[in-house]
Formats: C-alpha cells, sequence, structure tokens
C-alpha cells in the first residue's frame, strides 16, 4: 500500500516553504502526495495548497529526488453547476499524464441532488471516455452530500454512478462518508467501484452534529485518534478488486498543528497496514 498526503490542508506550511515542507513529509514517512492541481501556468496570489503549473514542477522535481509518488492528482474543474469544458478538461489531463506521468484524476463537486449528480456524470463520463486508452482514469472523491436520499432511498451517489459508467471509479473519504451515516457501510456498497481512500478523522462528540458546511477545526482528529473506523476500512477495501492499495490521508485542518497531526496520522495508518497484513481475514 502507498501512504500519500493530499496538498489541501497544508497552505500554510506549503507557503512558508514548499521544497522544504516535503522534505519534512518524506522524512515522516509519507511515500507521496496528491496534489491539488490548477491548470493555469502561474501560482500569482492563489495558495499554495492548490498547485499551478510552475508550483507543480517545482514540487515534482523535489519529490523525485526522494522517490516520491503522485498516486493520483485532485484537478479544480469546477463546483455545483459551474463546471469547465469537458474538452479543457481533456486537454490538461492528457498534458498533466504526458509531463508527469499521472494516471489518476480526481473530480469532486460535491453534489447533493439528482440533477446535480447527473449533471456531474455526464461530464465525467465524457473524460473518462477520452482519456481511457490513453491509460488514464477519472475518480470522484465524495463529501458528505452525496450520501443524501434523493428518491426512494436512492442517494445522490447512486444517481451519479448509474449515470457516469463503469470505468469512473471511487476515491471514498471515510471521514465525510462518517459523517453522512455508517462509513463502513457506505464504502461497503461499493466493492466494485472504490479505487482509493481518503483518510479523515474526527473526534466522537462531532459526529451525527456537523456537516460539511459548519465542522469547526477542532473536530479534525490525527487520522487513528478519532472515532472514524479507519483500520476496518483499510482491511475492507483490502479486499476490493479494482482497490489500488492508495491510502491518503486528507487532513482539511487542524486545532493545533498540522504537521505534527500527520506525523501522529502517518504513523499511525503504518501500524494498521502492519497488523493487517499480519492478521489478515
Amino acid at each position: 500500500m502507498i501512504i500519500a498526503t493530499q496538498s489541501f490542508g497544508l497552505k500554510k506550511e506549503f507557503e512558508a516553504d514548499l521544497t522544504g515542507t516535503i522534505r519534512r513529509l518524506h522524512d515522516m514517512g509519507f511515500q507521496g502526495i496528491e496534489p491539488f492541481i490548477l491548470f493555469q501556468k502561474e501560482q500569482g496570489k492563489m495558495a499554495r495548497n492548490t498547485w499551478a503549473q510552475d508550483t507543480l514542477k517545482t514540487a515534482w522535481h523535489t519529490m523525485q529526488e526522494l522517490g516520491m509518488v503522485i498516486p493520483s492528482a485532485h484537478i479544480g474543474v469546477g463546483f455545483g453547476w459551474a463546471t469547465m469544458p469537458a474538452g479543457t478538461v481533456i486537454q490538461n489531463i492528457l498534458k498533466l499524464h504526458e509531463e508527469y506521468g499521472i494516471e489518476s484524476f480526481v473530480l469532486s463537486a460535491p453534489f447533493g441532488s439528482a440533477p446535480l449528480a447527473r449533471r456531474w456524470a455526464k461530464l465525467a463520463k465524457k473524460v473518462s471516455d477520452a482519456v481511457k486508452s490513453h491509460g488514464c482514469r477519472i475518480i470522484y472523491h465524495n463529501h458528505d452530500d452525496e450520501f443524501h436520499s434523493v428518491r426512494s432511498g436512492r442517494t445522490a451517489m447512486d444517481v451519479f454512478l448509474k449515470n457516469a459508467g463503469e470505468d469512473v471509479l471511487l476515491q471514498i473519504d471515510i471521514g465525510w462518508a462518517g459523517m453522512a451515516g455508517d462509513e463502513r457501510e457506505i464504502v461497503g456498497r461499493y466493492p466494485e467501484r472504490v479505487f482509493s481512500l481518503h483518510l479523515k478523522d474526527f473526534y466522537a462528540k462531532y459526529r451525527g452534529n456537523y456537516t460539511r458546511k459548519n465542522m469547526p477545526d477542532e473536530a479534525f482528529a490525527p487520522i487513528g485518534e478519532g472515532a472514524i473506523t479507519t483500520k476496518e476500512i483499510i482491511r475492507q477495501a483490502k479486499a476490493f478488486p479494482k482497490f489500488s492499495g492508495a491510502l491518503i490521508i486528507d487532513q482539511d485542518r487542524s486545532s493545533g498543528d498540522m504537521m505534527n497531526d500527520l506525523k501522529i496520522g502517518v504513523k499511525n495508518i503504518q501500524n494498521m497496514v502492519n497488523e493487517i497484513e499480519e492478521k489478515p481475514v
């Protein structure tokens, strides 16, 4: 399995020292970084938790030196009803694939209604159909919104998957899934679609009382220190046929020190993986 971290929560750290932070992550035990990539050429005034092409190039050189990988990349293609034209998305995916060898590209809306689910499914399918012959795949990353029921027990995610086609896979964020219901049950609905896991953890007292839209910083726990059943889900996903083995910490926020939370999280995940491999079910 590959243990990586998402770039999104590291705004302050990457702003202060991009390459130094990457080196610190490597020394903690991270094998990769999943960047949130912008298609624009220059970073400009954009915060460095999302990487424009110049920042990506600098980070990539450091990662190559350290033997770190990009297991997948989030791409900013819109939000809600505002979506980038499919042709632009396809063109940029193929450029990133050619230059950096990235194969897995992650979309995230989020959506909580059937019309929005169908809209994003249409985009995901069109892009997936165009890039799969080049060795690339499209993955969808959830929040809690997508698991809301929209009709007769069907969720927005169910509508999305039905319309997106079988080639579009899932990157399940188990923390947000846990805010929508039982994360183990939700992950278990999609054994044929789960490709990777985003690991996020929350302290127990915040479960059931908050959503993505009003979650306070103090709710976010280092991975393995909160109430999300991380080890059980890693064990569960390990048996799924399309699971890549990518375990990606998505520590959006922290009530304390972000780098310390990541250090605790990567150590806990390493211990979980060792236990699972020593005692397989």
